[in-house]
């Protein structure tokens, strides 16, 4: 038959994709009747849940390093928020959108809101208790209400023994108080501490503990209040003198604080929002893990283990420099990440300026992992073994790991071979 006229690039292009549709679709069927029967053994021909899981963990754990990386070496660190000049004494969050129009502040602390706290008298650890013997009750009124707690003390406790008893007894009455035994090491002499757990001069935050039967509270000293309760005071750029009975205040321009100590000036001003960029580099610890963990784990698999050693042959290069800025390896090659170097490398700029080593001339760290992590993801059949497949055919398009204008096949076979 003779097609007057001709066909034109376009009209070929549009044959090609008919024939090409009708074929690959006629060519799934054959694929999922091969990779998938209905009565077919593991490994007689078919792909292995495994195998699939396998794929599919390192493609989206590649995924997530490459994103992570991005962001790292542009806009993680472009954001800004507010800071504090001391987090010791004020730790500060915004919510106020654009920082562009808010001035600096300067807080004041003159004391943060405390509970009361009662500090008993301090005596000899190890000394035998002197008080009364058997059960002790005793009562502790805070709130308006009153709950009656009991100990039992045997002829042969120390101090600290029963020290020890009062201290779980108020802990475990869930009561707003919490109770512990202080031990000096040096004199060998131990003290109850009994501390309200809500903060403020609200008289329900008075607390009062009592003898009801037996000596316990007197004998050592439980109702002697060391501190009574108090308000957080402050002040706002040289203002008038502000209290709250709660140390979460607002200092105004959608800035809130915590205030944790007295501090004669703390400085809010404009900074790197430090929050997002640990976000970041927990994503990317978090998707190494993976990534690494599924190629190592997959011992059957040759190419499996090619990845691990690849991803230990980039980190093993920036060990030293991984360790500067708090992130480190497990026994078994895992990242982890020591928050307190961590903080101190962000503090001073060394986790920015890591990150962004050589990325304008493609070496450092973020380039490095970046290739590997790229090509994962862009070509995830290069890290399964062939011997993974009993059929000729990739089975990465037809999964959805591959790229559908870019079909590899692992047999024989050409393209051509599988389409007509």
């Amino acid at each position: 038959m003779r097609v007057s006229g001709g066909l034109n690039n376009a009209g070929i292009n549009s044959l090609y994709t008919t024939l090409f549709q009708g074929k690959v679709a006629m060519h799934n069927n054959r694929l999922s009747r091969e990779f998938f029967p209905t009565n077919n053994a593991q490994g007689q021909g078919s792909l292995s849940m495994s195998t699939m899981s396998y794929i599919s963990d390192i493609k989206s754990a590649s995924t997530g390093i490459s994103n992570a990386l991005r962001e790292l070496s542009g806009s993680a660190f472009s954001q800004r928020t507010m800071v504090s000049s001391n987090n010791d004494a004020m730790t500060v969050s915004f919510s106020g959108g654009n920082t562009n129009n808010i001035n600096d502040m300067s807080v004041e602390i003159d004391q943060i809101a405390m509970g009361q706290l009662n500090e008993s008298s301090r005596l000899s650890a190890n000394a035998l208790y002197s008080g009364d013997r058997g059960v002790n009750r005793f009562a502790i009124e805070t709130g308006g209400r009153t709950t009656q707690l009991s100990i039992s003390v045997a002829a042969g406790d120390s101090n600290r023994d029963v020290q020890n008893k009062m201290a779980s007894a108020i802990n475990n009455a869930g009561i707003g108080l919490r109770a512990t035994v202080e031990v000096d090491s040096q004199t060998n002499t131990s003290m109850l501490r009994v501390e309200s757990t809500n903060v403020g001069t609200a008289e329900k935050n008075a607390f009062t503990i009592s003898n009801v039967t037996g000596n316990a509270v007197s004998q050592l000293g439980a109702n002697d209040v060391s501190r009574e309760r108090q308000d957080a005071m402050f002040r706002v750029n040289g203002g008038p003198t502000q209290v709250s009975q709660s140390n979460n205040v607002n200092l105004g321009n959608g800035v809130s604080a915590t205030l944790r100590a007295a501090s004669p000036e703390v400085t809010v001003s404009r900074g790197r929002d430090m929050s997002i960029v640990r976000g970041v580099v927990e994503s990317l610890v978090r998707s190494y893990n993976n990534l690494f963990s599924a190629a190592a784990e997959n011992v059957n698999d040759p190419r499996a283990q090619g990845l691990a050693s690849r991803l230990m042959n980039v980190t093993g290069a920036f060990s030293r420099s991984l360790q500067d800025i708090g992130i480190g390896f497990d026994s078994s090659g895992r990242m982890t990440i020591d928050s307190a170097r961590f903080n101190q490398a962000m503090d001073n700029g060394r986790v920015e300026q890591f990150f962004n080593e050589g990325s304008g001339r493609n070496f450092g760290f973020t380039a490095s992992l970046g290739r590997v992590a790229d090509n994962v993801a862009n070509n995830t059949s290069q890290f399964v073994s062939s011997s993974m497949f009993n059929n000729s055919v990739n089975q990465f398009s037809y999964l959805g790991f591959g790229n559908a204008n870019q079909l590899n096949f692992l047999g024989t076979g050409t393209m051509f071979d599988y389409m007509f």
